[in-house]
Parts: structure tokens; sequence; C-alpha cells
């Protein structure tokens, strides 16, 4: 064997890209020669609530991880562990993606030659029915349990590892996965000089492709601008080339985070309306909840399909959507399902599914009292609901990015120091940069929102 060291890594993750992949245990072991030892294995706080399904999977609680130490608690002790050494694991790239995430989270770079089980067994034991850890140790006779626990995983993988060594005659497959990747070959830019593209940083932001003029004909968003706007010029494609051979000069603005990477995206499309930028450019129908009266002078509530425009008031991507909102403005104000397009029925409503309906489908309730319930809905519709704010990394390790929401509108985005404490709306609105609330700004905080809930700051707890 060359004189190489290996660290054997098992962990348990949660989460989602763009953010990072929570790491919630983490095991490493080392070889020494022929036999392998236990070094490193932790719980990790992730600071966030921790799903039900690895709660049922691992049988760890919030309650636990709140004793447990927290990631950049154990950053400096996982780096020295992993020094001059390779990371070997069971779907290595994986591992290796987690660990690049959370140290990326505080603001560092991670990076490591990693070796991967999974493609080590595939090239070195072929044929198998599968390459799962479970049944590679059942065929390789690997003491294997299915416990849970991390130390028993990362048993099997050394034990594994160990054995596909020994098929492995003078490292020769070993060698050649660990040999650096050929980088692509690229587009050589006509107009645009490397040094500049090389002076690009690697962090979120946007770029604009400029032409002669300085007049931008394309922008984009990137976790890292750097490797983004190099990619254009490795890409072959028509498109790409036509691009590539059109920019002059390129500009670019760090944002901090990827969320306000993609707002600030959406912003300028908006503005410049690039010539490359086909698809932000589409017409795009959202729903709306909106006010008509009928020939005996009740205020309807219906919903509209039609072309977006920018509304200061809520808007909905889908009808479902907005049929959820209409049902909640029906039972929370008592209005009448039919008057809300809820029942089709004709006559009087039927009690049960949304309401008691106080009767305006039959002339029990006067005519103007309903239309005042009406009128209070549509005012909590657009001026009540939905304030919030959502904070994310800033541009710097002094500060932090936020994006306000009021009302269910996107107000804009701004940065706070980490030294201001932030009391109320006021000082938030002092650091806002305001922007249009649009179809595609809705659409990425929607989306944002939904897979990050526990960003969602509402604004009472602002502070």
């Amino acid at each position: 064997m060359q004189k190489r060291q290996f660290a054997i890594i098992s962990m348990t993750t949660f989460g989602y890209k763009p953010d990072p992949l929570r790491i919630v245990q983490l095991s490493i072991s080392k070889l020494r020669g022929d036999y392998y030892e236990p070094i490193f294995t932790t719980n990790i706080n992730p600071e966030e609530r921790l799903p039900n399904y690895i709660q049922q999977r691992t049988g760890l609680t919030d309650t636990i991880l709140l004793k447990a130490p927290t990631f950049s608690e154990v950053a400096n002790t996982i780096l020295e562990e992993l020094e001059n050494h390779i990371l070997v694991g069971h779907n290595a790239s994986f591992l290796h993606y987690a660990l690049q995430s959370e140290f990326k989270y505080l603001g560092y770079s991670f990076k490591t030659p990693q070796l991967c089980t999974v493609r080590l067994a595939k090239k070195l034991i072929p044929n198998m029915t599968s390459y799962e850890l479970p049944y590679l140790s059942g065929v390789l006779n690997i003491p294997y349990t299915a416990s849970n626990t991390l130390n028993d995983d990362n048993a099997a993988v050394a034990i594994l590892f160990q054995r596909l060594i020994l098929l492995d005659d003078d490292e020769m497959v070993i060698s050649k996965f660990l040999e650096p990747k050929v980088e692509k070959e690229h587009i050589a830019p006509k107009n645009t000089a490397y040094q500049k593209l090389n002076a690009l940083p690697n962090s979120p932001g946007i770029y604009k492709f400029q032409n002669k003029k300085g007049e931008v004909i394309y922008v984009g968003k990137a976790k890292d601008i750097k490797k983004r706007v190099l990619s254009h010029f490795y890409n072959t494609t028509e498109k790409e080339i036509t691009l590539c051979d059109a920019t002059f000069h390129i500009d670019f603005e760090t944002t901090g985070s990827e969320l306000i990477a993609l707002l600030r995206e959406a912003d300028l499309i908006d503005k410049l309306d690039p010539p490359f930028n086909y698809i932000q450019k589409k017409s795009y129908v959202t729903y709306h909840i909106v006010p008509q009266k009928n020939r005996k002078g009740i205020i309807q509530l219906k919903i509209e399909r039609r072309p977006f425009e920018h509304s200061p008031t809520e808007i909905f991507l889908k009808r479902g959507d907005a049929i959820k909102r209409l049902i909640e403005l029906t039972e929370k104000f008592r209005l009448c399902p039919l008057q809300t397009g809820l029942k089709s029925k004709l006559g009087r409503c039927t009690h049960g599914e949304y309401n008691e309906c106080d009767g305006v489908c039959t002339g029990e309730e006067e005519i103007g009292l309903y239309n005042f319930k009406v009128e209070n809905a549509l005012n909590y519709l657009n001026n009540e609901n939905d304030n919030y704010v959502l904070f994310e990394k800033g541009r710097t390790k002094e500060e932090r990015g936020f994006v306000l929401i009021l009302h269910g509108v996107y107000q804009g985005y701004g940065f706070l120091d980490n030294s201001q404490s932030v009391s109320n709306l006021e000082h938030l609105k002092d650091m806002l940069d305001p922007k249009k609330h649009s179809y595609h700004t809705a659409k990425i905080i929607s989306s944002y929102t939904k897979r990050n809930p526990w960003k969602i700051k509402p604004l009472e707890n602002v502070g």
C-alpha cells in the first residue's frame, strides 16, 4: 500500500439546497495498517427543528440535540482529523458535499480528496445485484446490523474498504480515482480578457454581460459568480457561443445569499430587458381575489385569472392557492359561500362545510351588514396577512441580508450591520432597497418559504 492516509466518514443529514445540508450525526474512523480505529463520533446541534423522519429513523430529538455541540464548535476538530487524509465513504461525494455545505455556511471553503466505496465496488466487484451497504455486507460476510448507529455503519464501511484495497492490485484503481479531473475545454473568448474572468469573486450574486456599447445583453444569478460565468465559456451550444461572442464587458454584484441573488436577477431583467434573457420575459398569468356587486347590491368575491401586473395586492400563482385564501376569508368573516363562489347551488347555502352563513342568500341578513363584512375581509386580505422578514447571509461576515414582505407583497431587500439591533419595522425600512413586486419575485419567495419555513420571522418576533 502506498503511503496514503484514509479517514472513513459516516453521517446523518437533512435539509435542502441551496441552504446547507445540516449534519446531525458524524463519525470518523481511520485506517491504521490492517485495522481501523474509531476517532470521533458526535451528535451535532443543527440549530433548527429536527424533521420527524429523522427522529423516527435515529431516535434523536430536539431535546437531545440541544445538548450537543453545533457544527461551528466541532469544525476545527473535523479539519484537524481530516488534514492530509483522503475522505472515504459510501456515497463519498454526498458526504463531501454535506461537509462543504456546512463549512460554506460558516464562511469557509472545504475541499479534500475523496474515495467512494460504491464506485470502487462497482469497478472491483462488477455485476452485483446491489451496491447498498447492507447487501454488500451480507455478500462479503461483513458484520453489519441495521441498528441505525453510525459506529456500526462506519465499521462496515471500513471493513468493506479494506476488502476493496486487497482486490486492487498495486492500488491501480484507487490511484486512477484520485487523479485530478481534466478541465473542460472552453470557448476562447474573442472580446473578454481571461484575467478579468479570473478576477471574478467565488461568491453568490448576479453578473451582467455587456456588449461593445456597454448595454446589458444578459443577466444571470449564481451561488459562485466566477464558476457560473466561466461555465458560459465552456458551453458549446449555439446560444452560448453567440452570447459569449457578443460580450465585451462583465459586471457583477455580490449579494451574500442565493435568495437575494434570485430577487436581484428578477429585478434587473424587468428593468433592463436584456435580449438574451428569454424565459423570464414571457407573459405569465396569475390569480386575484376581486370584489364585484351583483344585481341585488351584494358584494361578491371571485377569483379572476389575468396577465400579471405589478399590483400592490396579494397575487396567487395557482388557482388552488387563491381558493385556500378565499376559504380562509369565508370562515373568518362569516361570509356566504354562495357569494364567494365556493358554492354554486342556487338558493340558500348548505351549512357545515365552511361556516354558518348569516343568511344574506335568503334575505335574513341585511345586505349593508353583509357588505361591511366583505369590506373587512378585503381589508384583511390587503393589509393584515403575511408580514414577515427573511434574514440571510450578508456580503461580508460583518453584515446580514434581509428580505421584507408586507401584506403578502415583496417590498425589497437590504443589508444590516451585525452590530445593529432591529426593534421595529421602521428600522428595517430605513435600510431597505425598495423593489417591485412581480410574478417572478412572488414565485421565488413562495418556493423559498415552502422549502425553508423556519426562515420566516413574523414582524412581531423581530427584535
